[in-house]
């Protein structure tokens, strides 16, 4: 089931507003972002067939350029075959609205099949829907959500365009605020989420999710993005994923007693609701290891990874620890596990490669070398 927010994720290196400088401690230059892609404010066609403007020139299709930074960083929780319920409700809070507001009864039979991930149910049903009850934008609102869950973006726009001529309340118009995104269409993306601010102004999740947008590679700035988590912390002081990436905002930017303060309340929020959030973990363990503690940043990462087995980052911060302590042999399977979660990722075949060659590896660390490069052909070291 698509999470959302995932796909505002890329975060393994990222720059502080002034300097560039790597979130980790200085290793090599080989830990790479994504390359960067082409924006495109061009708006889509609210008639017809959805596609960009006119403007938008000979541009390549936004859905290619997409592929690489965009699904990638989402497969990241989308691969995980035991997304629980609990992190499933996670991931839908803020966005849908709530059974209490269903105008049709055939929506509680939608609401389940998208829990359930029948999604071929969920589409019958929704058909349906919009079959007998036309004016209503439920039908069209909830089949706009089954397209995001396909990533049939363009297809998702259409629907939720035709939900919010209904009726143009907060749910669609988030809704359609991420279909946007998914088309890297940025800058509708942001003006749609702040109108369903306007819309709902006690909602804290058009201001989370404009946050996560500031954190992301395609508008870095950190202090507006600590801005907009600070505000939905005020809507909804509880959310602790707000207070992961607030501290975020502040580890980026070297301020980092303030950083463990908000990975710790995240924390201490997440483990109170039995949620296993690794995020302000893997946070807690930069952190230690920015400030050349790698023995006190292991505790963190062991209990990163044992929270999110199949999250590529978790064992790379791993990685990075038992590199910093000077164990190669225990950091090498977590760079073969975070290559295998993420193969596409430069950094982790790069490290493989010295890990490998710090264990006199040549054939395996040959064989790293080699992927790193053909990555590097392939996307680039920018």
């Amino acid at each position: 089931m698509t999470s959302f927010g995932d796909g505002f994720d890329r975060t393994r290196r990222y720059a502080s507003n002034s300097s560039g400088e790597l979130a980790w401690p200085a290793d090599v230059n080989c830990a790479c972002p994504f390359s960067k892609k082409t924006r495109s404010s061009a708006h889509v066609r609210a008639k017809g067939p959805i596609g960009l403007a006119p403007t938008a020139g000979a541009r390549a299709h936004p859905y290619r350029l997409l592929t690489w930074p965009m699904f990638l960083g989402l497969l990241l929780l989308l691969a995980e075959s035991t997304l629980t319920h609990a992190a499933f409700q996670d991931d839908l809070e803020g966005l849908l609205p709530p059974a209490s507001a269903d105008h049709s009864p055939t929506v509680a039979q939608i609401r389940e099949a998208f829990r359930s991930k029948n999604l071929s149910f969920m589409r019958k049903k929704s058909d349906e829907l919009i079959r007998q009850a036309p004016t209503n934008f439920e039908g069209y609102f909830w089949r706009g959500c089954l397209e995001l869950q396909r990533r049939n973006h363009y297809d998702a726009v259409r629907f939720l365009r035709r939900a919010e001529a209904l009726d143009a309340n907060s749910y669609v118009l988030k809704q359609l605020a991420f279909s946007y995104y998914f088309l890297g269409q940025f800058r509708l993306f942001t003006l749609t989420m702040k109108e369903a601010m306007l819309k709902q102004p006690a909602d804290f999740a058009p201001y989370y999710y404009l946050g996560r947008y500031y954190v992301s590679p395609y508008a870095p700035n950190f202090t507006r993005a600590a801005s907009y988590f600070q505000e939905a912390l005020e809507r909804n002081p509880n959310h602790y994923a707000s207070y992961y990436y607030l501290g975020y905002c502040h580890e980026a930017e070297r301020k980092l007693k303030d950083a463990e303060r908000e990975y710790r309340r995240s924390m201490e929020l997440a483990d109170g609701e039995g949620r296993k959030f690794a995020l302000p973990r893997q946070g807690m363990a930069r952190v230690r290891l920015l400030e050349t503690r790698p023995a006190e940043a292991l505790q963190f990462a062991v209990q990163a990874v044992e929270m999110a087995p199949n999250d590529a980052a978790s064992h790379a911060v791993l990685a990075k620890v038992y590199t910093a302590l000077g164990q190669p042999a225990q950091a090498t399977p977590e760079w073969e596990r975070a290559a295998a979660l993420d193969p596409t990722d430069r950094a982790s075949w790069y490290h493989l490669y010295q890990a490998y060659s710090k264990l006199g590896n040549k054939e395996n660390a040959s064989r790293a070398l080699t992927k790193y490069q053909k990555l590097i052909t392939l996307y680039g070291n920018d």
